[in-house]
Formats: structure tokens, sequence, C-alpha cells
């Protein structure tokens, strides 16, 4: 399991993984569960990357897996957790762009809407454990939408700080990292 950091603050006291969950690791939950290899995985990839193509839907059966193996409970963070994390003064540093270092394997390309319609490169956007549950028309099942986070480097002149994808779905932008609620008597 990568590092904790504790957070405290603002009505949040939790512990929440220093770098996103890896491609190594996401291999060896889907390895040991049994899974099937997603196509985006089989890829020729850094296992130190970040792994993307992920839904909240198996990020959060990963938190799960998780739990298991560590025996502490995992789940995904909450924005509230998201924002202090990357708002603390003393972690500009470990939590600025440099945390993404402009190499192809943290970089993630996405259809350009512009005229050119290439790709773009874009720094990596995070599942926050929100969801917001879309009710349809002539009783179809709800549209269930996952939170992903953008961190404060990607919303220079946007006040954007969040929106809402298809938790059941995978994107080339959304990566994951896991947080666990203190134990009592941890500071």
């Amino acid at each position: 399991m990568t590092e904790l950091k504790t957070l405290h603050g603002h009505g949040v006291h939790c512990m929440i993984a220093l770098q996103p969950v890896t491609r190594e690791s996401y291999k060896r939950y889907l390895r040991e569960a049994g899974q099937p290899m997603p196509r985006a995985l089989a890829q020729p990839g850094s296992g130190a990357s970040p792994v993307i193509y992920i839904s909240q839907t198996s990020a959060r059966k990963y938190c799960d897996w998780l739990s298991v193996q560590e025996g502490r409970r995992y789940r995904l963070p909450s924005m509230a957790e998201l924002l202090l994390l990357y708002s603390e003064e003393s972690e500009q540093d470990a939590f600025g762009p440099d945390l993404w270092p402009l190499q192809p394997d943290n970089l993630t390309g996405v259809r350009n809407r512009g005229s050119s319609g290439g790709l773009s490169h874009v720094l990596l956007c995070e599942w926050s454990n929100e969801t917001e549950e879309i009710p349809q028309p002539d009783h179809r099942p709800a549209r269930l939408l996952g939170n992903i986070f953008y961190p404060p480097w990607l919303r220079e002149g946007v006040s954007l700080t969040q929106a809402y994808l298809q938790a059941s779905e995978g994107y080339s932008f959304v990566t994951f990292r896991v947080a666990a609620d203190l134990l009592p008597g941890v500071n």
C-alpha cells in the first residue's frame, strides 16, 4: 500500500493516500480477484503510473478488496478531503503539477474539441466518493454519475473544481486514490 497522510481540518479527519493507485497495484487486484484484465491495462506502460480507464464503480470494488487485504476500511476520498489535501501549503510542492511530470505515462490524450480535432495532453483528474443519481423517464434505470475532482493547476482561470461523469465508465483522464477514516486514538 502507498503511504498515507493524516488530514485534519474543516470537518475532515482521515488518512489519504499520497499517490493515486498504480497500474501495478490495480493489476494485482484483478489477478487476485479473478477479474479479467481490461485491454487498457494490458497495453505497455509503467507499473508505477496512475491507473486510468477505471470506473468509479470499479474503483470502489478495489477499495473493498484492499480493505480485506489490509484489515482497514478503505474508500474513495470525499471532495472535501481532496480539497484539503491539495490546499495544505506545506504540501504544495508534493502535490503540485510536478506530481505528474510531463511524461507519456502521466499524460493522457483526450479529443480536442477545437477545429483541429486532434489529441491534447491533459493531466489527470480523480474520482471522489460522491455520486448523483439522475432519474430517467419511462421507468428506465436511473443514471449514476460519479464526481471527479480537478486539481488546482487544472483550474487556472476557471472556478471548476468538480464535474460528474458516468460512474460505470472508465476515462483516460481520471484516476483514483484511497482514503480511510482515522482509527479511534489516532492523531
